[in-house]
C-alpha cells in the first residue's frame, strides 16, 4: 500500500467557513475515487510553533492508485479551492504493508 501524508499552512484570508467547506470536499472524495482506499483529514489541536494547520493520511493499493486520485476531476476541484489559500503544503509518499 502506498501512504499519502500531506501537511498545509494556509492564508489568513482562508475563512474558518471556506475551510470547512474545503475539508468537507476531501472527506467526500473516497465515496468518489475509487482508488482511495481511506482518507483521514484533521485540523491540528496543540497549534505548536513547527506545527501545520491541517493534515490528510490517504491510503491507496499502490503507486497507479495514487496517479489516479491525483488527476482525477473531484480532486482537481479541492486543490482548485487550496492553490490560491495554501501559505505552504509538505507531502510525503511512503510504502506500508498491509497490516499497519
Amino acid at each position: 500500500m502506498i501512504r499519502h501524508v500531506a501537511v498545509f499552512r494556509f492564508v489568513s484570508a482562508f475563512t474558518a467557513e471556506e475551510r470547512r467547506h474545503w475539508m468537507s470536499l476531501l472527506r467526500a472524495l473516497p465515496a468518489q475515487i475509487p482508488e482511495l482506499r481511506s482518507m483521514s483529514v484533521g485540523e491540528d489541536v496543540l497549534a505548536g510553533p513547527a506545527s501545520h494547520e491541517l493534515a490528510i493520511v490517504a491510503d491507496f493499493d499502490d503507486l497507479d492508485g495514487l496517479a489516479a486520485y491525483t488527476r482525477h476531476p473531484a480532486h482537481e476541484e479541492v486543490l482548485r479551492i487550496s492553490a490560491p489559500v495554501k501559505a505552504s503544503l509538505a507531502t510525503v509518499d511512503f510504502e506500508i504493508s498491509d497490516a499497519t
